[in-house]
C-alpha cells in the first residue's frame, strides 16, 4: 500500500549518547551484528537475512566498495562529538516492482545526496501490523560534501573526515590549497528544518510521478492529516474530509513491532478501527454518488427520448425554422444534445471506477483470470438467453429444421462446456476476489474509486444541468411548433358518413402498408441454414463470399467462351463451304480463323485451370469448416446471427398478425359504411348530433376525441342501443340554445332498432 514515511536519524540516542553501529543493529533486530552498515547492507553477521533485495552506494576509491570500511573510517577519524553518519528511512509503494521503486530511490538520491558518499539497501518484508509487503530503503550517508577538491583528487580517509579549512581574514572561501590539506566541509542543509520540509515534499512528488507513470491512481501526501482534511473540505470531498478527521497514528519502532508489545497491539487495534470507519463512510458515500449517477442517467435518457420523438414528429419535419426564435431554440437544443454525448463519453461511472481500481490492486495474472472468468460467465448467460429466445422454423424446409437442430445442439454443448469451466475455477475466482477484501487492498481500492468518482462529480453535475436545460427547451419548441387540434363535437349526418368513409380508406391504406412491411421483413429474415452459411463465411474471413464472386465470374467467362466457340465453329463451316475466287482473301480468312482458334484454346486452358483452382479452394474451405473447433465456432456464430435477426423475426410475426387484425377491422368498417350509406338519404340533412351524458359523468364525454365522438354518433344512427342513449339531436340553427337539444326519442330509438333488425335479417 502506498503510504508516506520519511525519517531522518542520527547516530545518537535521544539523550545524546553515542551508540556504536553494532549495538544499534543488535537493538533493532536482536541479532549479533558488527555495525549498522552491516544491518543496512546485510553483510557480516547480517548476511543470512534474506529481506535485503537490492544494494547500492557511492563511495571513495579507498573504501573499495565497502560501506563498512567507509563508516568505520568515519567512526575512527570524525572528531569527538561529530556525527559519523546520518540515516534516511524511506517507505516505498508496495504497488510497484523493485525496478520501479529503484527509480524512486535513484531520483531521490539524485536530488538530495548526489554530492555525498552514501550506501543504501532496499529491504522488503511482511509488515507486522498490516501483514502486507513492506518495501523500504535505508540510506546511510556522510554529511561531508564531495567538494571540488574531492572531485579532482580524493582525500585519504584520515584527511577526508578532518575539520574543514576555514577562510582566512579577507577571504570569503578558503583557498584550494588550504582546503586540500583539510577535510571535506559538511553540508549546512542538514541542520535546516526548512530543507527537511522541502525534502519531504519532494519525496512525495517523486513517488506520485512514478505511481502515475505506471498506471496507479493512488497518491501519497507528506502533509499532516489536518492539512489534507482542509484541502478535502475545500474541494467538496466529504468522504476524505471525514476520513482525515482523526488522530494521527502513534509511531511504533521496529523493536515494539517485532515483540508485539502493548503499543503494537494498541496501534493494530487503532488501524482496524480506522479501516472499519473508512469502509462504513465509503459505503455511505457510494450510495450517495450512485444515486446521483442514476438520477443523472435518468435525466439524460429523458432528454434523448424527448428529442427522438420531437425530431421524428411531423410538426418538426415540416417546420422550415425560418423564424429566428424557433431557429435559435433549435440550434440550442442541437448544441445541448451534442454536449450531452461528449459528457457521456467523459463520465466514468461506478462500475468503471470499480473495474479500474480492481485492475490496479490485483496482480496482472489474477486480474486476467478474473477477466477471463467473468467473460466466460457472461458468454454462458448470453448463450442461455439466446437458447431460450430462438424460434424454431415453421416452414416445410427440412434443411432449415436440421440446421436449427444443429445450432441448438451446438449451443447446448457450449453451455455445458462453459458451466464445467466455471465450476472448476469457481473456488479460485472467489479466492482472488477475496484478496480485494484484505484490509490494505480494500482501503486503497476505496480511495481509488473515491478519487475517480469525485473527479466525475463535475461531469455529472454539468450533464444533469445540460439535460434539464435541453428538456425545457424541447418542451418549449414542441409547444411553439405543435398547434393543438380543436376537437369537433357537433356533427351532421354527412360528416358522420365522411368519417366512416375516411376510416375505411385509412384502414385499407394501413393494411396495404403492413403487407409491404411484411414482405420487406420476410426478405430480411435469416433462416437457420442461411445463418450457418453466413457463419461459415465469417469464420473463413469472407472466404466463401470471395469464392462465390470468383465462381460467378468464372461462369460468365465460361458462357462467353462457349458462345465464342460456337460462333467460331459457324465461321469455320462457312469457310469450308464457301467457294473462294480470291486466294489472298482465303488465306486472310484462314489466318483469322486460326488465330481465333488458338486464342479460344488458350482461354479454354485458363478456364480449366480456374475451375480446378476454385474446386480446390472449395475443398480447402470445406475441410477448414469440418474440424471440431471450427464447427463449434460456426454454430456459435450462427446462433449469434439468428439472435440478432430475432428482432426481424418478431417484427415479421407481428406484421402478419397486424395484417389479420386490420383485415377484420377493414371488413367491419366496410360493412358499417355500407349500412350507414343505405339509410343516409332518409336522415334529415339539417339535423345535427352530439354526444351528451347527463349527470356527474359529463366530464368523461368532454375528454373523448373527435373520432370517438363520431363513432358513438354513427353507432347511434345505426341503432346500437348503448349509443342511442348518449346522443342528442337538434333541428334548428340556433345552436347556442343549449336547452333546445333533445335526446333521441323512444320512437327514434324503436325505428332505428327496427331498421337494424331488418338489415341483419
Amino acid at each position: 500500500m502506498a503510504t508516506y514515511h520519511l525519517r531522518v536519524k542520527n547516530d545518537t540516542q535521544p539523550s545524546g549518547t553515542k551508540v556504536s553501529a553494532k549495538r544499534h543493529a543488535d537493538y533493532i533486530l536482536r541479532e549479533d551484528g558488527e555495525s549498522h552498515a552491516d544491518y543496512i547492507n546485510r553483510e557480516g553477521a547480517q548476511s543470512e537475512r534474506t529481506d535485503c533485495i537490492f544494494k547500492g552506494n557511492q563511495l571513495p576509491k579507498w573504501a573499495k566498495g565497502s560501506a563498512q570500511k567507509f563508516f568505520s573510517a568515519a567512526t575512527r577519524y570524525e572528531g569527538k562529538g561529530n556525527r559519523r553518519y546520518k540515516e534516511i528511512e524511506l517507505s516505498l509503494p508496495n504497488e510497484l516492482t523493485l525496478e520501479q521503486n529503484r527509480e524512486i530511490v535513484d531520483k531521490f538520491i539524485a536530488n538530495h545526496l548526489s554530492n555525498h558518499y552514501y550506501a543504501y539497501a532496499v529491504h522488503e518484508k511482511a509488515g507486522f501490523l498490516s501483514g502486507e509487503r513492506h518495501p523500504h530503503v535505508h540510506i546511510m550517508f556522510s554529511e561531508r560534501l564531495i567538494d571540488d577538491v574531492e572531485k579532482m583528487s580524493e582525500r585519504p580517509a584520515y584527511k577526508y573526515f578532518c575539520r574543514a579549512a576555514r577562510p582566512l581574514k579577507g577571504e570569503q572561501v578558503a583557498s584550494f590549497e588550504r582546503r586540500k590539506e583539510h577535510g571535506a566541509p559538511k553540508a549546512p542543509k542538514w541542520h535546516d528544518k526548512k530543507y527537511l520540509c522541502e525534502m519531504r515534499a519532494d519525496f512525495a512528488r517523486i513517488q506520485n510521478e512514478v505511481l502515475a507513470k505506471n498506471g496507479f491512481s493512488i497518491r501519497v501526501d507528506h502533509r499532516s492529516l489536518k492539512a489534507q482534511q482542509s484541502e478535502a473540505v475545500e474541494h467538496g470531498n466529504d468522504f476524505l474530509a471525514t476520513v482525515y478527521n482523526r488522530m494521527p497514528e502513534s509511531y511504533i519502532g521496529i523493536i515494539s513491532a517485532h515483540e508485539d508489545d502493548s503499543l503494537a497491539k494498541d496501534v493494530k487495534r487503532f488501524r482496524e478501527k480506522v479501516q472499519n470507519r473508512q469502509h462504513s463512510l465509503f459505503q455511505d458515500d457510494m450510495r450517495r454518488k450512485t444515486a446521483q449517477e442514476e438520477e443523472t442517467k435518468f435525466l439524460v435518457n429523458q432528454a434523448e427520448r424527448a428529442w427522438f420523438f420531437l425530431s421524428n414528429s411531423k410538426a418538426y419535419k415540416s417546420e422550415d425554422f425560418k423564424n429566428e426564435t424557433l431557429n435559435g431554440l433549435n440550434r440550442e437544443i442541437l448544441a445541448g444534445m451534442a454536449r450531452i454525448q461528449t459528457l457521456k463519453r467523459k463520465m466514468i461511472g461506478f462500475l468503471d471506477a470499480r473495474e479500474r481500481a480492481r485492475k490496479e490492486y490485483l496482480p496482472a495474472t489474477d486480474y486476467q483470470f478474473i477477466q477471463d472468468y467473468e467473460n466466460k460467465m457472461k458468454q454462458c448467460k448470453d448463450l442461455e438467453r439466446i437458447s431460450k429466445q430462438l424460434i424454431p422454423p415453421t416452414g416445410k424446409y427440412i434443411e432449415d429444421l436440421q440446421a436449427f437442430q444443429t445450432i441448438t445442439r451446438g449451443i447446448g454443448k457450449r453451455i455445458s462446456d462453459l458451466r464445467s469451466f466455471l465450476a472448476q475455477r469457481n473456488s479460485q475466482y472467489w479466492t482472488i476476489l477475496g484478496k480485494l477484501d484484505e484490509p490494505y487492498r480494500q482501503k486503497n481500492v476505496e480511495l481509488v474509486m473515491n478519487w475517480f468518482l469525485q473527479n466525475d462529480l463535475d461531469t455529472l453535475g454539468e450533464l444533469k444541468k445540460t439535460s434539464t436545460s435541453v428538456l425545457k427547451k424541447i418542451d418549449a419548441l414542441r409547444k411553439k411548433i405543435e398547434v393543438p387540434e380543436m376537437h369537433k363535437t357537433i356533427f351532421t349526418a354527412r360528416e358522420i358518413r365522411d368519417h366512416l368513409f375516411r376510416q375505411y380508406r385509412s384502414l385499407k391504406k394501413q393494411r396495404e402498408e403492413s403487407i409491404d412491411t411484411c414482405n420487406m421483413l420476410m426478405l430480411k429474415r435469416i433462416f437457420p441454414s442461411e445463418a450457418i452459411s453466413i457463419a461459415k463465411n465469417t469464420f473463413t474471413h469472407d472466404g466463401f463470399k470471395k469464392l462465390q464472386t470468383e465462381q460467378e465470374e468464372y461462369k460468365k467467362a465460361l458462357a462467353k467462351y462457349e458462345q465464342e466457340t460456337s460462333e467460331n465453329r459457324e465461321r469455320e463451316l462457312l469457310f469450308l463451304h464457301k467457294k473462294w475466287t480470291n486466294q489472298a482473301e482465303k488465306f486472310q480468312a484462314q489466318y483469322y480463323l486460326t488465330k481465333a482458334k488458338i486464342n479460344l484454346e488458350e482461354t479454354g486452358r485458363k478456364l480449366t485451370d480456374t475451375k480446378i483452382r476454385l474446386e480446390s479452394e472449395l475443398t480447402r474451405l470445406g475441410n477448414l469448416c469440418q474440424t471440431k473447433e471450427a464447427q463449434e465456432e460456426i454454430v456459435l456464430l450462427a446462433a449469434d446471427i439468428l439472435h440478432e435477426n430475432l428482432k426481424i423475426v418478431l417484427e415479421y410475426e407481428e406484421a402478419k398478425k397486424r395484417i389479420g387484425d386490420l383485415y377484420e377491422k377493414l371488413e367491419e368498417a366496410k360493412k358499417r359504411f355500407k349500412a350507414f350509406d343505405e339509410g343516409y338519404r332518409s336522415l334529415k340533412q339539417n339535423r345535427v348530433y352530439r354526444v351528451i351524458q347527463p349527470g356527474s359523468n359529463s366530464t368523461k364525454i368532454s375528454a373523448l376525441k373527435e373520432n370517438e365522438l363520431a363513432k358513438i354518433i354513427a353507432d347511434a344512427l345505426l341503432g346500437e342501443p348503448y349509443a342511442v342513449q348518449l346522443v342528442a339531436r337538434f333541428d334548428s340553427n340556433a345552436l347556442e340554445m343549449e336547452k333546445d337539444w333533445e335526446m333521441m326519442s323512444e320512437l327514434d330509438k324503436d325505428e332505428l332498432i327496427r331498421k337494424k333488425i331488418i338489415r341483419e335479417l
